[in-house]
């Protein structure tokens, strides 16, 4: 498959995105409250061009069915997350008055590289560019939640965030993104795979210092 198949030739940099420091602290509830709010705005403000990259995902569309997968996805962006980050904000920030110059390098970097890769490439470029955010936090989500239990999980400081994660709803879109970025296993050539592994290796590694800058609470 060829989700799977990304992960094994990126294993390391796979794992050190489920596995940061910031998912371990915020699992055990470790994570100052400070270090959650830097994270849940410059995520809130990624979440409005993360669903513009499925609006580029759209124009790349070769036929129906991918047009159709692209805006569906792209609604749950709009209409799912960033209506939990929004509330989850309003304890503390405004989010209806965020725009550009509250951006972290970080948050631009990452962004604007998966605009890029839909500009200079095909869909299957930007599906695969998309996939590290849709797939891993379905992965942290389900494995906080096993690994904590819902006994736990009812007094947890971040049990917001976790739950909706872990929750069926998103369990379930995940599966979706992932069968359907499954199904062009048998499509792609071997010079194609790797040009799809350095793009999965970029975003991942991006995930990474988007983890890290909440930790550090650096926008430069």
């Amino acid at each position: 498959m060829l989700f799977q198949n990304l992960i094994s030739k990126n294993t390391e940099i796979w794992d050190s995105y489920l596995h940061h420091d910031f998912v371990k602290r915020l699992e055990n509830q470790s994570l100052d409250r400070e270090n959650f709010l830097f994270y849940l705005k410059q995520d809130y403000l990624y979440l409005i061009n993360y669903a513009k990259c499925y609006a580029r995902l759209a124009i790349n569309a070769n036929n129906a069915k991918e047009f159709r997968f692209a805006m569906k996805f792209q609604n749950y962006i709009i209409n799912g997350e960033l209506e939990l980050h929004k509330s989850i904000l309003n304890l503390g920030i405004d989010a209806n008055n965020l725009n550009l110059k509250d951006e972290s390098l970080v948050n631009l970097a990452y962004t604007r590289y998966m605009l890029s890769v839909g500009e200079s490439g095909d869909f299957l470029d930007m599906l695969v560019a998309l996939s590290s955010c849709a797939i891993g936090y379905a992965y942290i989500g389900k494995e906080i939640f096993e690994n904590l239990g819902e006994e736990t999980l009812k007094t947890h400081i971040y049990k917001e965030w976790i739950l909706t994660y872990a929750g069926e709803e998103f369990q379930s879109e995940t599966k979706e993104f992932e069968d359907f970025l499954n199904s062009y296993t048998s499509k792609i050539s071997e010079t194609k795979f790797e040009k799809l592994s350095q793009i999965f290796h970029v975003v991942t590694n991006l995930e990474i210092a988007f983890w890290q800058h909440a930790l550090d609470k650096k926008m430069f």
